[in-house]
């Protein structure tokens, strides 16, 4: 499918990834996207205050997760929370072990090979719930405080091997989840300590309000919509760039047109100083005049325009 430049996607569908230590509330924020499921590895569920679970499935291998998901029942959903995604990790660890056993060393661990067939079947995962299925997807991941080669206390996500890496790279935004005071605060700006992923307009630290019986579990519904309307302005922004481009191309390209003699090639400077450019515009204009000497025999010497020798 072609999208146009100034198209404005309508109501995207995000990938995020949420992590921080046990107990500290993730599963409940997850569950405020819109319309979520619950694929429960870690038997999170039971954690989560009554009034804010959401229906759940609870599989014993990856291959029932794939028979669930693509199951009549599941499309009803507008997001997926996957709680924990070191869980899934492991899952698919074992799905990709027994599949073929190059992927697996002798003492029955994963080969490398195998972690490169496990950051395909993640990326593919988050592909088919995402785009394929058009819903919002959410990894749930427990961090582990560890030192860096310096001695500093940095978060981990909690994931087997090098697995806790190749995971951001399918996801929008990351936020690391952690207490300041009696406040829970999300970090979307990666730091010194943890790891985290924004864009969209949703960037830096961000206090969640507290959540009490008589509010709505809709923190993340509501950023999803504040990120769709910024993504809709930056679209408009591009927009207005795209047709000063536009209008300055055409005068461009008549003024490269318009050039015949070295007179012509004279006064081109000129000329192109008075168009009011946008985007790649100037560059383009210069690429084409430049073309446009070369083609009439002319080349410039440090000096001045000259023809150049047959």
């Amino acid at each position: 499918m072609f999208i146009k430049a100034n198209e404005v996607t309508q109501n995207k569908k995000f990938t995020m990834i949420i992590s921080g230590s046990p107990g500290i509330g993730k599963t409940t924020l997850a569950l405020s996207t819109p319309n979520p499921i619950l694929i429960d590895l870690d038997k999170g569920r039971e954690r989560v205050k009554p009034q804010h679970r959401k229906e759940a499935i609870v599989v014993k291998s990856y291959d029932e997760l794939l028979q669930d998901i693509n199951s009549e029942e599941f499309e009803q959903f507008d997001t997926v929370v996957i709680d924990t995604g070191g869980s899934l990790v492991t899952y698919m660890q074992d799905y990709i072990k027994n599949s073929d056993a190059k992927y697996r060393q002798k003492d029955g661990s994963i080969s490398l090979k195998g972690f490169g067939a496990v950051k395909q079947a993640f990326t593919d995962l988050t592909n088919q719930l995402n785009t394929l299925s058009n819903k919002n997807v959410i990894y749930v991941f427990h961090t582990v405080e560890e030192k860096d080669k310096d001695g500093n206390a940095v978060q981990r996500l909690m994931c087997e091997g090098a697995a806790r890496n190749l995971v951001w790279q399918p996801c929008d935004f990351g936020c690391y989840m952690y207490m300041q005071g009696d406040s829970r605060m999300l970090g979307f700006t990666p730091t010194e300590t943890y790891f985290a992923k924004g864009c969209h307009g949703i960037t830096g630290i961000r206090k969640l309000p507290t959540l009490t019986d008589k509010n709505s579990n809709d923190y993340l519904t509501r950023m999803f919509e504040e990120a769709n309307a910024n993504i809709a302005s930056e679209t408009e922004f591009f927009k207005i760039g795209k047709e000063a481009y536009d209008k300055a191309i055409s005068a461009g390209f008549a003024l490269v047109e318009a050039v015949k003699t070295i007179d012509d090639i004279k006064a081109f400077g000129d000329n192109f100083k008075s168009i009011t450019h946008a985007l790649t515009s100037e560059r383009e204009i210069r690429a084409m005049f430049s073309e446009k000497f070369k083609s009439l025999g002319y080349k410039w010497n440090g000096k001045e325009w000259a023809k150049i020798e047959a």
